[in-house]
Protein backbone atom coordinates (compact mmCIF):
# COMPACT_ATOMS: atom_id res chain seq x y z
CA UNK A 1 0.00 0.00 0.00
CA UNK A 2 1.15 3.67 -0.82
CA UNK A 3 1.18 5.55 2.29
CA UNK A 4 1.96 9.38 2.95
CA UNK A 5 2.45 10.37 6.47
CA UNK A 6 1.90 14.00 7.40
CA UNK A 7 2.02 16.01 10.80
CA UNK A 8 1.07 19.50 10.76
CA UNK A 9 1.45 22.36 13.44
CA UNK A 10 -0.08 25.99 13.81
CA UNK A 11 2.48 28.65 13.06
CA UNK A 12 -0.16 31.69 13.26
CA UNK A 13 -3.77 31.63 12.41
CA UNK A 14 -3.25 32.54 8.80
CA UNK A 15 0.22 29.89 8.60
CA UNK A 16 0.94 26.46 9.36
CA UNK A 17 3.85 24.13 8.76
CA UNK A 18 3.25 21.30 7.69
CA UNK A 19 6.32 17.85 7.58
CA UNK A 20 5.49 14.94 5.02
CA UNK A 21 7.39 12.06 3.85
CA UNK A 22 6.88 8.46 1.96
CA UNK A 23 8.57 5.56 3.42
CA UNK A 24 12.20 7.27 5.31
CA UNK A 25 14.15 9.11 2.49
CA UNK A 26 11.57 10.72 0.84
CA UNK A 27 10.53 13.55 3.43
CA UNK A 28 10.11 17.40 3.15
CA UNK A 29 8.66 20.95 4.63
CA UNK A 30 5.94 22.56 3.57
CA UNK A 31 4.97 26.06 5.05
CA UNK A 32 1.29 27.29 3.99
CA UNK A 33 0.16 30.60 4.10
CA UNK A 34 -3.55 30.76 4.25
CA UNK A 35 -5.65 32.75 2.62
CA UNK A 36 -7.87 33.89 5.51
CA UNK A 37 -6.83 33.12 9.26
CA UNK A 38 -8.28 30.35 11.01
CA UNK A 39 -7.77 28.89 14.73
CA UNK A 40 -7.65 25.68 12.82
CA UNK A 41 -4.98 26.68 10.78
CA UNK A 42 -3.02 23.40 11.05
CA UNK A 43 -6.10 21.31 9.74
CA UNK A 44 -6.31 23.69 6.72
CA UNK A 45 -2.50 23.50 6.06
CA UNK A 46 -2.33 19.84 6.38
CA UNK A 47 -5.07 18.92 3.75
CA UNK A 48 -3.71 21.64 1.78
CA UNK A 49 -0.26 19.70 1.83
CA UNK A 50 -2.30 16.30 1.43
CA UNK A 51 -3.60 17.66 -2.16
CA UNK A 52 -0.19 19.71 -3.37
CA UNK A 53 1.74 16.12 -2.74
CA UNK A 54 -1.00 13.77 -4.16
CA UNK A 55 -1.89 15.72 -7.18
CA UNK A 56 0.46 18.36 -7.98
CA UNK A 57 4.26 16.74 -6.85
CA UNK A 58 3.44 13.20 -7.67
CA UNK A 59 5.06 11.91 -4.83
CA UNK A 60 3.64 8.43 -5.84
CA UNK A 61 4.83 9.04 -9.51
CA UNK A 62 1.52 9.56 -10.77
CA UNK A 63 -1.85 11.30 -9.72
CA UNK A 64 -4.34 8.85 -7.88
CA UNK A 65 -7.33 7.88 -9.68
CA UNK A 66 -9.02 6.74 -6.96
CA UNK A 67 -8.15 6.03 -2.68
CA UNK A 68 -7.72 2.19 -3.14
CA UNK A 69 -4.23 1.10 -2.40
CA UNK A 70 -3.26 4.57 -0.59
CA UNK A 71 -3.14 5.18 2.92
CA UNK A 72 -2.91 8.29 4.66
CA UNK A 73 -1.70 8.82 8.12
CA UNK A 74 -2.24 12.40 9.14
CA UNK A 75 -1.94 14.16 12.35
CA UNK A 76 -5.63 15.29 12.33
CA UNK A 77 -8.47 13.25 13.78
CA UNK A 78 -10.78 15.51 12.44
CA UNK A 79 -9.41 14.85 8.26
CA UNK A 80 -10.51 11.12 9.32
CA UNK A 81 -14.07 12.61 10.25
CA UNK A 82 -13.71 14.69 7.40
CA UNK A 83 -13.32 11.71 4.71
CA UNK A 84 -16.19 9.98 6.93
CA UNK A 85 -18.45 12.92 6.41
CA UNK A 86 -19.25 13.29 10.05
CA UNK A 87 -17.10 16.33 10.89
CA UNK A 88 -18.80 19.19 12.49
CA UNK A 89 -16.11 21.44 10.92
CA UNK A 90 -18.24 22.37 7.47
CA UNK A 91 -15.70 25.02 7.04
CA UNK A 92 -13.15 22.71 6.10
CA UNK A 93 -15.09 20.76 3.48
CA UNK A 94 -13.53 22.61 0.93
CA UNK A 95 -10.16 21.60 1.50
CA UNK A 96 -11.37 17.66 2.02
CA UNK A 97 -14.04 17.25 -0.64
CA UNK A 98 -11.19 15.02 -2.51
CA UNK A 99 -10.93 12.27 -0.14
CA UNK A 100 -14.61 11.65 -0.63
CA UNK A 101 -14.41 11.90 -4.74
CA UNK A 102 -10.61 11.33 -6.23
CA UNK A 103 -9.06 9.56 -3.03
CA UNK A 104 -12.71 7.99 -2.20
CA UNK A 105 -11.85 4.64 -0.13
CA UNK A 106 -8.45 5.66 0.79
CA UNK A 107 -7.04 4.38 3.84
CA UNK A 108 -6.67 6.74 6.96
CA UNK A 109 -5.10 6.68 10.44
CA UNK A 110 -4.13 9.08 12.62
CA UNK A 111 -0.63 9.57 14.42
CA UNK A 112 1.10 12.48 15.79
CA UNK A 113 4.87 10.92 15.88
CA UNK A 114 7.30 13.26 14.17
CA UNK A 115 9.76 9.82 13.81
CA UNK A 116 11.40 9.89 10.48
CA UNK A 117 10.42 13.51 9.34
CA UNK A 118 12.62 15.53 7.92
CA UNK A 119 14.76 18.07 10.42
CA UNK A 120 13.77 22.05 10.16
CA UNK A 121 17.25 22.62 10.71
CA UNK A 122 18.62 20.42 7.74
CA UNK A 123 15.52 20.95 5.07
CA UNK A 124 14.88 24.04 3.13
CA UNK A 125 10.80 24.72 3.48
CA UNK A 126 8.93 24.76 0.14
CA UNK A 127 6.35 27.77 0.53
CA UNK A 128 2.57 27.46 -0.61
CA UNK A 129 0.29 29.93 -0.69
CA UNK A 130 -3.53 29.43 -0.85
CA UNK A 131 -5.54 30.50 -3.54
CA UNK A 132 -2.51 31.19 -5.76
CA UNK A 133 -0.45 28.27 -5.55
CA UNK A 134 -2.82 24.95 -5.22
CA UNK A 135 -6.81 24.95 -5.60
CA UNK A 136 -9.54 24.23 -2.78
CA UNK A 137 -12.72 24.25 -4.45
CA UNK A 138 -14.86 21.52 -3.89
CA UNK A 139 -14.28 20.30 -7.51
CA UNK A 140 -11.16 18.94 -9.83
CA UNK A 141 -10.36 20.54 -13.06
CA UNK A 142 -9.23 18.58 -16.03
CA UNK A 143 -8.86 18.92 -19.97
CA UNK A 144 -10.91 16.62 -21.86
CA UNK A 145 -10.54 16.29 -26.17
CA UNK A 146 -14.24 17.67 -26.58
CA UNK A 147 -15.14 20.20 -23.56
CA UNK A 148 -11.94 21.96 -23.00
CA UNK A 149 -11.28 22.37 -19.41
CA UNK A 150 -14.26 20.73 -17.21
CA UNK A 151 -14.67 21.27 -13.61
CA UNK A 152 -16.04 18.14 -11.84
CA UNK A 153 -17.74 18.24 -8.71
CA UNK A 154 -18.18 15.47 -5.86
CA UNK A 155 -22.08 15.80 -6.37
CA UNK A 156 -21.32 15.12 -10.00
CA UNK A 157 -19.28 11.68 -9.12
CA UNK A 158 -21.59 10.74 -6.35
CA UNK A 159 -24.40 11.13 -9.20
CA UNK A 160 -22.18 8.70 -11.47
CA UNK A 161 -21.90 6.27 -8.53
CA UNK A 162 -25.55 6.04 -7.97
CA UNK A 163 -26.66 5.95 -11.43
CA UNK A 164 -24.73 3.44 -13.13
CA UNK A 165 -26.04 0.78 -14.42
CA UNK A 166 -23.36 -1.85 -14.38
CA UNK A 167 -22.65 -1.68 -10.59
CA UNK A 168 -20.78 0.73 -8.99
CA UNK A 169 -16.50 0.97 -10.20
CA UNK A 170 -13.91 0.78 -7.37
CA UNK A 171 -12.63 4.08 -8.48
CA UNK A 172 -15.56 6.09 -9.64
CA UNK A 173 -13.20 9.11 -10.03
CA UNK A 174 -11.05 7.31 -12.14
CA UNK A 175 -13.73 5.70 -14.34
CA UNK A 176 -16.15 9.03 -14.60
CA UNK A 177 -12.95 11.10 -16.07
CA UNK A 178 -12.34 8.37 -18.42
CA UNK A 179 -15.58 8.98 -20.14
CA UNK A 180 -15.28 12.61 -20.15
CA UNK A 181 -11.48 11.54 -21.98
CA UNK A 182 -14.13 10.72 -24.86
CA UNK A 183 -12.68 12.12 -28.04
CA UNK A 184 -16.42 11.92 -29.72
CA UNK A 185 -18.41 13.86 -26.94
CA UNK A 186 -21.05 15.82 -28.55
CA UNK A 187 -23.50 18.81 -27.41
CA UNK A 188 -26.91 16.83 -27.60
CA UNK A 189 -29.94 18.50 -27.41
CA UNK A 190 -32.02 18.83 -24.34
CA UNK A 191 -35.76 17.56 -22.84
CA UNK A 192 -37.68 20.68 -22.19
CA UNK A 193 -38.61 19.21 -18.72
CA UNK A 194 -34.91 18.98 -17.80
CA UNK A 195 -34.13 22.93 -18.80
CA UNK A 196 -37.30 24.12 -16.86
CA UNK A 197 -35.77 22.11 -13.98
CA UNK A 198 -32.59 23.57 -14.19
CA UNK A 199 -33.79 27.55 -14.76
CA UNK A 200 -35.96 26.79 -11.53
CA UNK A 201 -32.48 25.32 -9.94
CA UNK A 202 -30.44 27.86 -11.31
CA UNK A 203 -32.37 30.88 -12.46
CA UNK A 204 -31.49 30.69 -16.09
CA UNK A 205 -30.97 27.57 -18.56
CA UNK A 206 -29.69 28.80 -21.17
CA UNK A 207 -26.08 27.89 -19.75
CA UNK A 208 -26.98 24.73 -19.41
CA UNK A 209 -25.21 22.24 -21.66
CA UNK A 210 -25.84 18.13 -22.56
CA UNK A 211 -22.64 16.16 -23.52
CA UNK A 212 -22.80 12.20 -24.70
CA UNK A 213 -21.69 10.05 -27.76
CA UNK A 214 -23.55 8.06 -30.00
CA UNK A 215 -22.28 4.47 -28.57
CA UNK A 216 -23.00 6.08 -24.74
CA UNK A 217 -25.97 5.59 -22.54
CA UNK A 218 -24.65 8.53 -20.31
CA UNK A 219 -25.44 12.03 -20.21
CA UNK A 220 -23.17 14.55 -18.79
CA UNK A 221 -24.97 17.73 -17.52
CA UNK A 222 -22.70 21.01 -17.49
CA UNK A 223 -23.43 23.97 -16.43
CA UNK A 224 -20.96 27.45 -17.64
CA UNK A 225 -20.60 29.99 -14.67
CA UNK A 226 -20.14 33.53 -14.97
CA UNK A 227 -16.60 33.42 -15.53
CA UNK A 228 -16.80 30.91 -18.45
CA UNK A 229 -16.17 27.82 -16.63
CA UNK A 230 -17.88 24.54 -17.66
CA UNK A 231 -19.01 22.71 -14.57
CA UNK A 232 -19.84 19.23 -14.14
CA UNK A 233 -23.06 19.52 -12.05
CA UNK A 234 -25.13 15.77 -12.44
CA UNK A 235 -24.28 12.68 -14.86
CA UNK A 236 -27.47 10.62 -15.67
CA UNK A 237 -27.43 7.23 -17.90
CA UNK A 238 -30.68 6.92 -19.95
CA UNK A 239 -32.91 3.64 -20.92
CA UNK A 240 -32.16 2.08 -23.94
CA UNK A 241 -35.50 -0.34 -25.21
CA UNK A 242 -33.55 -3.50 -26.17
CA UNK A 243 -34.81 -4.53 -29.53
CA UNK A 244 -36.61 -7.45 -30.34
Amino acid sequence: MMTLTTVSERITDSKARVYWRVGTKNKGIINLNLRSPSEDSALIGELIAIQFLLFDKKIFDRAPGGGGGYKLIVSKGAIKKLALGKSTKKFAVQYSSFLLSRMKGVTIEVSQKLEFMANKEDFLPLLIDEGKDIRTQEYAEIITPAMGAVRVTQHAVEQYEERISSGCPKKPWASLTKRLMHPELRIQPLDAKILAHKERRYGRSDNVEAWSHPTSTFTYLVVIDDKGNRVLVTVFERYIQPQN
